[in-house]
């Protein structure tokens, strides 16, 4: 891990050397609010991230029950949505969606990545392609080695047709590839590079 968004504009306040993140917990989730806590802790221990409550900031991101685990890249200005839906209520996927929000891509989706994992299209869900399409080299920052343990890597049979069965990806050293979800948070290079990219 890992890479992040080039541009500067797209970080919170207070880069370089750290980064605020106003937040506000919607009602909708309120019954996972300490889950959501609990990985916010994991920036606050391990990098100079801080989530902070929100109370008039512009620039702010609402947690809330949506469809599916998903969150806007970096800071897109104004009010910006994370969900943490169904099938969400895990401590990884709550870190992986927190790092998405500070403006980190997926591991999997690194312009490096076709020499480290292989990719089968054919067997993603309709419509979920978007998810390991390459980034452009031109838009990211590139940190660290790649890390296949990232908390920013998806599994083998992430947005499969046939779960279990058919997988999206694999690892060309052989390595499983677990999701998220199955995850307890960051591993060093994910650390490592957060500070990096804040300039902490």
């Amino acid at each position: 891990m890992m890479a992040g968004v080039k541009n500067p504009r797209f970080r919170w306040p207070g880069y370089p050397g750290r980064g605020v993140v106003p937040y506000v917990i919607d009602p909708s989730v309120r019954g996972i609010s300490r889950l959501i806590l609990q990985g916010m802790e994991q920036y606050h221990k391990h990098t100079c991230i801080k989530f902070v409550p929100r109370t008039n900031e512009r620039d702010y991101i609402r947690i809330f029950y949506g469809k599916g685990c998903w969150s806007i890249i970096g800071k897109s200005g104004g009010r910006q949505d994370l969900s943490l839906g169904y099938g969400c209520a895990y401590i990884g996927l709550v870190v992986h969606e927190l790092g998405h929000a500070i403006g980190l891509f997926h591991e999997h989706q690194r312009s490096d990545r076709d020499k480290y994992i292989n990719i089968f299209p054919r067997n993603v869900i309709q419509g979920e392609m978007h998810n390991f399409e390459r980034t452009n080299p031109n838009n990211e920052l590139i940190f660290t080695r790649y890390d296949y343990n990232s908390i920013m890597h998806y599994g083998n049979y992430a947005f499969s047709v046939r779960p279990n069965v058919l997988p999206t990806m694999q690892a060309k050293n052989g390595q499983k590839l677990y999701d998220p979800f199955e995850k307890p948070g960051f591993v060093e290079s994910d650390i490592y590079a957060i500070k990096k990219f804040y300039q902490c």
